[in-house]
Parts: structure tokens; C-alpha cells; sequence
């Protein structure tokens, strides 16, 4: 029986690549151009879903812990254009089982799905090898009651080593407003250098 997998990108120039790069009988392709048609095509036959990063300007990490909660037995590639290290390490804690970069090749993708069609549902991949959920419990004492939702955001981009620059095209933002953001966390926060951000981020378990 073909695993049933289903493609979610906002670009029909994906859409069509990977199904005719892919086009086998062991796979049985459907696609989506937004995570609201996505929820119409799952179902508990889907296998994989091969899911862009940003979908109309959504951050479609987000909904992975959603659909990992609705179809226990679903699986997830992040499949996108950024190879970040805070994006493959934000993809893990959400629950994807691997993430690729688009500029894989068609025996990469390939070795993925077969990878990740092999390990039992609760395994997590990175892209090269397994990674294991974080046990710590983050507090939020200090970060909920004091920054808001994007200052939360990008406090944990630049604990994994983004510069303003990198931060401002994951997140679709000017440079200048990142680093707005910044100055404000260092004053929210009482700290006084990168370095200390970056420390409490990991001493408030955030990273």
C-alpha cells in the first residue's frame, strides 16, 4: 500500500517539482497552499506531511504540536529555504522528525522519507542524526510577564547565534526593528551585553 503524504507550500512551482521529482508507487501525493486546506486533507491514512516554514506569512511551526496532538500517527519533514540552526532546533522542540533545506537533492529527500517512515512515531530527527526533546521546564516568570510574544521570539534567535540580519529574514522584518527589539530585552531585562542574553535564555531554559 503507497504511504500517503501531503505537501504544504504556498509556491505550485514546489508543489509540482517535488511530486514529479518524486513520482513513485510507493507514494501517494496530495498538496496545500495553506494550513487551512491542509486541515480539510488530513487524515488518520496521512503518513508525512512536508511542510514549508512560512505559509502565507505563517509561521507553520506553530501548528506542529496541534497536529502531532490530533494524528498521533502523523509524521513531519520541515522542508525550507533557511538552513538556521535555531530553526532546525525550533522545528525539534515542536516535534518535526527532520528537517531538509530545499536545495536537497532528489536522493536526499528520498533517504529522508525513508528514514522517517522507519522510525517509530515518536522518534526525532535532526538532519544529521537523532535529537531528543529538551526535559528543561522553562520560566516564564521572567519572560511572560516582561516581554512580549516577538521580544520572546527573538531572545531565543539570538541565543542560538542569529545576528539581527538573520533574525530580520527569518522573521520578515526590517534589520532596524530587530535591533530595536534587542535594545528594549537588554532594558527589559536589566542585562547589559549579548553574552548575558544568551545565558538567560539558557538558565531560564528558553533554548
Amino acid at each position: 500500500m503507497p504511504h500517503n503524504i501531503i505537501i504544504v507550500d504556498d509556491h505550485e512551482v514546489i508543489l509540482n517539482g517535488i511530486i514529479n521529482m518524486l513520482e513513485h508507487d510507493s507514494f501517494n501525493f496530495q498538496t496545500a497552499n495553506t494550513l487551512s486546506k491542509l486541515d480539510l486533507k488530513l487524515n488518520k491514512s496521512t503518513d508525512i506531511i512536508l511542510l514549508d516554514v512560512n505559509i502565507g506569512k505563517v509561521n507553520s511551526i506553530n501548528s506542529i504540536p496541534d497536529l502531532r496532538a490530533r494524528f498521533p500517527q502523523l509524521k513531519i519533514i520541515l522542508f525550507t529555504s533557511y538552513n538556521s540552526p535555531a530553526l532546525r532546533r525550533e522545528a525539534a522542540a515542536a516535534g518535526a522528525h527532520a528537517f531538509l533545506t530545499k536545495g536537497a537533492n532528489k536522493e536526499k529527500l528520498l533517504e529522508t522519507i525513508t528514514e522517517v517512515l522507519a522510525k517509530p512515531v515518536d522518534n526525532q530527527l535532526y538532519q544529521c542524526g537523532q535529537l531528543k526533546k529538551k526535559s528543561v521546564t522553562p520560566d516564564f516568570f521572567m519572560t511572560e510577564g516582561i516581554l512580549s510574544d516577538r521580544q520572546l521570539e527573538i531572545l531565543k534567535l539570538v541565543a542560538h547565534g542569529n545576528t539581527s540580519q538573520q533574525i530580520a529574514e527569518l522573521l520578515f522584518v526590517s534589520k532596524h526593528t530587530v535591533q530595536w527589539h534587542r535594545k528594549n530585552i537588554l532594558a527589559k531585562l536589566k542585562l547589559k551585553s549579548v553574552a548575558e542574553m544568551i545565558q538567560y535564555a539558557y538558565e531560564k531554559g528558553l533554548v
